[in-house]
């Protein structure tokens, strides 16, 4: 499998990638709830993170295929400029800014990039995909520490086997799914 870095002529089909792969997600249905307006929202919002993580100097890689895509940022500082988040509503934008406000609470200090959005499309899961490509990135930031929030049971699974450790208990908005903060030492 190859990993590469997204090329700017692929970023519609990053945020495809990563749309399709959390549409189901605990922490995006509580956000975006309902399936139809979910569909609508999450391309507006990854597309929105996806220009935050490269306006702070991080990085996108993808599989070969354009079947996987991962986010990274340094220090977990991605650089969100607001209006990109227009055409979410009223509602989202809060239970987002209340997400950010305690994944900002929960994240570590010091120097360490933030995986965030590990996403493969579904026709993809559950064939190694998504833990090839994280190990790639960690491979390559290999003496800098990693961070990241697992939204589930199972990414957090798949981020054990790739010596992620628990970082603190998981933590969750007033009615939200719980995340569970991870730490993976260079």
């Amino acid at each position: 499998m190859i990993v590469r870095t997204a090329e700017p002529s692929e970023m519609d089909t990053v945020v495809d990638v990563l749309s399709e792969a959390f549409h189901d997600d605990p922490v995006s249905v509580w956000v975006f709830p309902g399936d139809e307006r979910r569909a609508v929202a999450l391309p507006i919002f990854h597309r929105a993170v996806l220009l935050g993580t490269l306006a702070a100097g991080g990085h996108i890689d993808v599989t070969g295929d354009l079947s996987a895509a991962v986010l990274w940022s340094p220090s977990g500082e991605e650089d969100m400029d607001g209006d990109a988040f227009a055409g979410l509503t009223g509602e989202e934008l809060g239970r987002l800014a209340t997400l950010f406000e305690l994944m900002t609470e929960h994240a570590p200090g010091g120097e360490y990039h933030h995986a965030q959005f590990v996403g493969v499309r579904k026709s993809a899961q559950r064939q190694g995909i998504g833990a090839r490509l994280l190990k790639h990135g960690l491979d390559r930031y290999g003496a800098v520490p990693a961070y990241l929030e697992a939204s589930s049971s199972e990414s957090a699974k798949l981020y054990r086997r790739l010596g992620f450790r628990d970082h603190g208990p998981a933590f969750a908005a007033e009615g939200g799914p719980p995340m569970l903060p991870m730490w993976r030492e260079p």
